[in-house]
């Protein structure tokens, strides 16, 4: 079996233009998507004449990139691909693949109105007959009148037009549904009719088979106007801290052709950067150019001294001048690709159309953490690591807490063995106050007195869940920025498991059994020379 590969190259057909081209029909089978564009692969299958020959792809959009097509061949034969040609191919609106589906679409529907049309029809007539039938009832010969034959009759003709009545209400309703879909198609077929020229592109490629035989093609392009953004669901136990994290793809296309039962890929690469790494550039350093005096300035210069003012004198100045490149900073590492199972259809609509990438089984710690002081909501955080090999990229996070949804965050890159913090939800059964108890200025010094200010907070938290609970509380303390300004940190009625003094940052670790409650108080006071005021949050 022969294998060929055939990179684009233009202008090689020029001995065989004179040739009828043999067209192969193809089709989408495989995409990979990138981050601003993708990768088509097509497949056709063509019976080969010995000798040479030309083979047409038609009906590939007009937006592939010329220099990334390449095709591969497989057959029985020995077989030579001796070039490549792309040409566009300018279509009348009616010869568009969407225009032409459209107008399926339209007969279909015509077809099923014309349907419904008749079937009304029928149950009219059938109405009418047995209304006819019931007036007549009764005005023949006269004979002995059976009750109970007349009742027989007037059920039945009356079960019979009931059922008729409502048989015509339902192809009404239908009918009423079909009118607006015909409108929506033929609105759609007089845009594309009154648009622009359209056109399309198509691969013609040269062959020399050394006998007759059957040869599968693959034909490849990179195209824009098509992309792809993670997005997760992160599925929280809060008791046990595990968590499903579903990683999405939000996959957009609009290349004009849909991607129907598609084997996709979606990578992390980026065709359209170039791979070199760039040069540096000379940076010269030199004396500044004294730039040119402005007319009304130099006119100024040759009055007489008392008629002009004295300009500040300047020594000469050493200028360092640099040119700062504009740059995007990119966070993700080396590319990587994720291969989605099952066949997808991606249409050509532009819309976000989600298919799954992998689902993640991570155990996670899960904690109450507070901040009173900002908020005093108790929140519930679990610390996660990427214990799988997929690079997670950044995106939303759906979070749904013991299967309810509690909202949407932001999830960085992170690497596989990388670590984070979810946070799924405030927790209502939790509660946290923070408190001013004392807040009062006063003076100290005799000779240099300076002002000081107290505070004492008091904090509260309560657990009102059946369980025990820990509970990661955060205050802080005022940092100083000059030492004519010192604050002094007061007692504590519980001493905080960690203080940065450079943030002024306080943490505590609290375990609060179910119903309890836990008080903490602490103070400080700051204090600076009396005359002046500071500025800044106590």
């Amino acid at each position: 079996m022969t294998w060929l590969l055939a990179v684009s190259m233009m202008g090689m057909l020029c001995s065989l233009y004179g040739q009828e081209p043999t067209p192969v029909s193809s089709s989408v089978r495989a995409v990979t998507v990138y981050p601003d564009r993708a990768r088509v692969t097509r497949t056709g299958t063509v019976t080969l004449p010995e000798g040479a020959s030309v083979l047409q792809f038609v009906g590939l959009p007009e937006g592939l990139e010329e220099d990334s097509v390449v095709v591969h061949a497989q057959s029985d034969a020995a077989l030579t691909i001796e070039g490549i040609d792309i040409r566009n191919q300018f279509l009348a609106a009616s010869a568009l693949p969407r225009t032409q589906e459209l107008q399926g679409q339209l007969r279909g529907l015509e077809d099923q109105k014309k349907s419904f049309s008749v079937t009304k029809g029928v149950l009219e007539e059938k109405r009418a007959f047995f209304r006819n039938l019931a007036a007549g009832l009764g005005k023949g010969e006269k004979e002995t009148v059976n009750v109970d034959e007349i009742k027989k009759l007037y059920t039945y003709y009356g079960d019979e037009l009931s059922s008729v009545a409502e048989n015509i209400l339902s192809v009404e309703r239908s009918e009423a549904k079909l009118e607006p879909e015909i409108d929506r198609v033929k609105r759609e077929l007089e845009a594309l009719s009154s648009g622009q020229q359209k056109s399309q592109r198509a691969v013609l490629v040269s062959v020399k088979a050394g006998a007759s035989a059957k040869g599968e093609f693959t034909l490849s392009y990179v195209i824009g106007n098509a992309s792809w953004v993670p997005s997760y669901d992160a599925r929280v136990d809060s008791t046990t801290g595990k968590v499903e994290l579903v990683y999405n793809a939000l996959i957009r296309q609009k290349t004009s052709e849909d991607w129907s039962d598609v084997r996709l890929v979606l990578s992390t690469a980026q065709p359209g950067r170039n791979g070199r790494m760039p040069d540096l550039e000379p940076e010269f350093v030199d004396f500044k150019i004294p730039e040119p005096m402005p007319m009304a300035a130099a006119r100024a210069s040759n009055m007489p001294a008392p008629m002009r003012e004295e300009a500040p004198a300047q020594a000469d100045k050493l200028s360092l001048e640099s040119t700062n490149a504009e740059a995007t900073v990119q966070t993700t590492g080396l590319a990587v690709a994720y291969e989605v199972e099952l066949p997808v259809v991606i249409p050509a609509d532009g819309q976000p159309h989600r298919t799954n990438v992998t689902l993640l089984h991570l155990q996670g710690s899960p904690e109450y953490v507070t901040t009173p002081k900002l908020d005093p909501g108790v929140f519930l955080r679990v610390h996660l690591v990427n214990s799988s090999p997929a690079l997670l990229l950044p995106g939303p996070v759906s979070v749904f807490r013991d299967g309810e949804f509690t909202g949407t965050i932001p999830l960085s890159l992170l690497p596989a063995g990388g670590d984070f913090d979810l946070y799924v939800g405030q927790d209502d059964s939790i509660k946290a106050e923070r408190k001013e108890t004392v807040h009062k200025r006063s003076e100290t010094g005799i000779l240099n007195k300076r002002a000081v200010e107290d505070r004492t907070y008091q904090i509260s938290m309560q657990n009102f869940r059946a369980n025990p609970i820990k509970l990661l509380m955060y205050d802080q303390l005022p940092v100083s920025k000059t030492a004519d300004i010192v604050v002094n940190q007061g007692p504590f009625s519980d001493k905080p498991a960690t203080s940065d003094k450079d943030s002024g940052k306080l943490s505590w670790n609290i375990e609060l059994g179910p119903k309890a409650k836990k008080v903490i108080e602490f103070s400080y006071s700051v204090e600076w020379p009396k005359g002046r005021e500071i500025a800044g949050g106590l």
